[in-house]
């Protein structure tokens, strides 16, 4: 008689654990392409909905791109400046204007930092895809999903997404900060240095000078590793190149740094002020920091990493821990920006500080992330709260991501102030005044435009920048514009607080009618120098008027 309560044989089962198998395998397998899918088809839809709202036209979310994209015209040339004869350094980066330089001349060029940029995104998600599976946090099903699902939700989380568009080398930046990490970690849990590592050191800080300080950390690091030559080699390859740059722009007739790092910067624009007017700039930049709703979590973070180096470093007789040596570039990495970075202007210049600091974070929790994504479970309820736990952990990622999220969301309207404000000045002076023209945004009423262009904001002038920074008056102005033969003015009112000249004829104003996201002000005032030029201008306006988008207001005086 047959039980019918007894167990199938085992060899029957067989099949069914195969199928089970494979199946698993193929989940897994899906699980990256589903987190480059996401990224990609973000990527797509911002793109769409900027080619919507401008009416087919891309535009970057910000003026200063095409700051890079004019000057890396002029480096096609032989000239570092906007225009030829004359010399500025107006891009915060020593690199990238001469990497945006390989596509001019092309019908690629306007495009390319967007194409830089999104590579760039794509390197970050894939490294930091890597640096997750080097950590075994997990290899079943969930946790592998869990992974997939982290790196999507880190790009979005942290604006990796949103700062593609602004067209800048910020992407770049935040790709060789993900790959710095990766490297250290390499080093410190395998013990071997990969060949790449040094050169990433090397060209961080010549992206953005506020590389220099993890890479001074991750040197410190490979140091401690006893690997003293090549930190030697690469600390030395490093200065020499930012040094020279420095020198070169002295030879010009520059500061010794970009003038936008000396606009920009509180630290920097202090430093010919003696040392009290430096030392209040490293104050009000630690202010802002502590300020920030992100700023005060960083920095105990920074604490922490601090006293955890410490613990090792005076701990005599032992050999360095890994949690101990990752301490260290953490710590350079937070302290670096607590002393001379920025926050805020569309989220974009603490994106490489979040993502560095929480791939360090992770490697310091490892073993705490192990076990939560253990799958070695006896019952389906506590197996259950891992997915509990995990959906948690991706709440608080978006929650303390909010204000990112929330910039990533704007990043059409943000391309579409540059299109109703930038674009149509650029518009207006390259196919109706035809003439020299002074600004205080620079960079799309400069890019493809025959006309001088005269820089009133400090970016692209050394002397303006100098009548800036001692707030120059009336007088001044008038005659610094009569000297560079220019006769229209066209600013934002409220950067010359009592500065405008009495000469000077308002002649209109352009209005952006919508949100207010990436222009600076909403408002730019029109200003001719004489009367002649005021009745020129004016006349040129009323043809220009019917050419406008929706939302930009001209109104003629």
């Amino acid at each position: 008689m047959t039980d019918p309560f007894r167990l199938a044989e085992p060899v029957d089962a067989e099949p069914y654990r195969a199928q089970a198998t494979e199946t698993q395998s193929t989940l897994r397998r899906l699980a990256s392409p589903f987190a480059y899918g996401v990224i990609v088809v973000l990527v797509a839809l911002l793109f769409a909905a900027i080619l919507k709202i401008n009416r087919g036209t891309f535009t970057y979310t910000l003026d200063d791109p095409y700051i890079h994209l004019a000057l890396s015209d002029q480096i096609r040339h032989g000239n570092y400046g906007l225009y030829p004869g004359t010399h500025a350094a107006p891009s915060s980066s020593i690199l990238f204007p001469f990497l945006l330089a390989i596509a001019s001349g092309t019908r690629l060029h306007p495009y390319f930092p967007l194409l830089i940029n999104i590579a760039c995104l794509l390197a970050t998600v894939e490294i930091t895809r890597r640096f997750l599976h080097h950590l075994r946090l997990g290899s079943d099903n969930l946790a592998t999903f869990a992974q997939a699902a982290a790196v999507a939700l880190i790009a979005i989380s942290f604006n990796l997404v949103g700062v593609v568009f602004t067209g800048l080398e910020h992407s770049l930046h935040i790709a060789l900060v993900a790959a710095t990490v990766y490297g250290a970690v390499q080093l410190i849990d395998r013990r071997q240095m990969p060949r790449w590592l040094p050169l990433v050191l090397i060209l961080a800080p010549l992206v953005r000078y506020e590389g220099i300080a993890l890479s001074i950390g991750t040197i410190l690091l490979l140091a401690l590793r006893g690997r003293r030559r090549t930190a030697l080699a690469t600390f030395a390859a490093m200065t020499v190149l930012i040094v020279g740059f420095s020198i070169f722009l002295k030879h010009l007739g520059l500061s010794a740094l970009p003038s936008s790092i000396m606009v920009k910067s509180v630290v920097a624009g202090g430093m010919g002020g003696g040392a009290q007017q430096f030392l209040h700039g490293l104050t009000k930049t630690l202010d802002t920091m502590i300020g920030h709703p992100i700023g005060l979590p960083l920095l105990l973070i920074g604490l922490f990493a601090a006293a955890r180096f410490s613990q090792d470093l005076f701990r005599r007789g032992h050999p360095w821990t890994p949690n101990g040596l990752i301490s260290l570039p953490l710590l350079c990495l937070i302290g670096g920006q607590a002393v001379a970075g920025r926050f805020g202007w569309l989220e974009r210049y603490e994106d490489y500080l979040l993502l560095g600091v929480c791939l360090m974070s992770l490697f310091l929790a490892r073993t705490l992330v192990r076990f939560a994504m253990s799958p070695e479970r006896r019952y389906d309820v506590v197996h259950r709260s891992r997915a509990v736990l995990i959906a948690g952990a991706f709440a608080a990622l978006l929650l303390v991501g909010a204000r990112y999220v929330n910039s990533t969301a704007h990043v059409p309207q943000a391309s579409n102030n540059v299109y109703e404000q930038q674009l149509q000045m650029h518009r207006f002076i390259d196919g109706y005044y035809r003439a020299p023209v002074a600004v205080n945004d620079l960079g799309l009423v400069s890019y493809h435009n025959p006309y001088p262009v005269l820089d009133l904001g400090g970016l692209g002038s050394e002397t303006a920048r100098l009548m800036i920074a001692h707030h120059a008056s009336p007088a001044d102005y008038q005659a610094f514009v009569a000297a560079n033969g220019v006769h229209l003015v066209i600013v934002y009112q409220e950067w010359f607080p009592d500065q405008i000249p009495n000469g000077w004829t308002h002649v209109a104003t352009l209005a952006l009618t919508g949100p207010l996201v990436s222009a600076a002000e909403a408002e730019v005032q029109f200003y001719a120098t004489d009367s002649g030029t005021a009745s020129r201008v004016h006349q040129n306006l009323v043809a220009f008027q019917p050419s406008l988008p929706p939302g930009a207001n001209l109104t003629l005086d």
